[in-house]
């Protein structure tokens, strides 16, 4: 179902393919087709839209033929790309597991053998660097899994199949708390590049940049040094959606006990898999091994969005 995730980005980066880290006022496009509609699936945008009338055969079509609607971009896609395979989820699911714990074994095979201890820390970072980059991209990998579990697109049938994946794939191997992050990427998706109801990213107008604080136009300069640390100031301050970890925010405003209490279990997860690392390998080997790759996948998914959105 990776195919279809894929193909979700597309039809999102599409649509919004003027919008490059900038948002525009505009109208709500609100053709959108039903199988979108009927599944967890539903993917909305309130990105300018030329105007939409449906033809004859009621396929939606804009008047000056540049950007097609959702629904006709449905139309051109074969029914095979929403069709849902739980076994083919489940292997890749088991293989991204595998791909983790061998690359993070062995790393931390290396920074706890009395060859890596007996030279200097210079020596130290050249050895484990290729191993935390591999270790981080395996971590990636996975977090797709999660994402797609997310959607519901891991299992149709069994609503826990996906809590499960999610759960291993976010919670545990990238210590994202999966159901607030669920949360807000299906109103991510809900609200895509609109300017002040978007989650998941900052939008302000382009003729507005000059008006910007002068603290907020100097991190626009800098975003690609940022990259490695923004996903730690998503989920730990909560910008700009609401704490993941520590359940505070928009995110969690007019949300029931019940969600919250969903929300909290998540969160215990990704501590306590963070806390019990820690206290095996110890503060300096938890850095190596475990903390400098989680930085290698924020930079993964921070770029990916980058490119999305461009």
């Amino acid at each position: 179902m990776r195919v279809y995730s894929a193909a979700s980005l597309f039809i999102a980066a599409f649509v919004g393919k003027d919008v490059q880290g900038f948002s525009v006022k505009g109208r709500t496009q609100s053709s959108v087709p039903s199988q979108f509609k009927s599944s967890s699936l539903f993917v909305s945008t309130t990105t300018p839209l030329p105007a939409i009338e449906t033809s004859a055969n009621n396929v939606a079509v804009n008047d000056d033929d540049e950007v097609p609607s959702l629904g006709a971009i449905a139309k051109m896609l074969p029914k095979s790309s929403f069709e849902i395979s739980t076994k083919t989820s489940l292997l890749y699911f088991f293989l991204d597991l595998v791909a983790v714990a061998s690359s993070m074994t062995f790393l931390h095979s290396v920074v706890t053998s009395d060859f890596y201890r007996a030279v200097p820390v210079w020596e130290q970072g050249l050895m484990a660097f290729p191993l935390q980059i591999l270790t981080g991209f395996t971590c990636w990998i996975t977090w797709c899994i999660g994402h797609d579990a997310g959607h519901g697109t891991v299992s149709k049938k069994h609503k826990w199949v996906n809590r499960l994946v999610g759960e291993v794939a976010h919670s545990m191997v990238c210590l994202t708390p999966y159901v607030p992050w669920q949360m807000s990427h299906l109103r991510h998706h809900l609200n895509h590049n609109h300017l002040s109801r978007d989650y998941s990213h900052q939008w302000f107008i382009r003729e507005e940049k000059d008006d910007l604080p002068k603290v907020f136009q100097l991190a626009y300069e800098l975003r690609m040094l940022q990259l490695p640390f923004l996903y730690f100031v998503y989920l730990f301050l909560g910008i700009p959606d609401g704490g993941h970890v520590f359940l505070y925010g928009r995110l969690w405003k007019d949300v029931s006990l019940k969600e919250k209490l969903d929300g909290s279990i998540s969160a215990i997860i990704s501590v306590a898999t963070a806390g019990f690392l820690w206290n095996l390998m110890g503060t300096a080997d938890f850095v190596v091994v475990c903390l400098m790759p989680w930085l290698v996948c924020s930079f993964w998914l921070f770029m990916v969005r980058a490119v999305v959105f461009s």
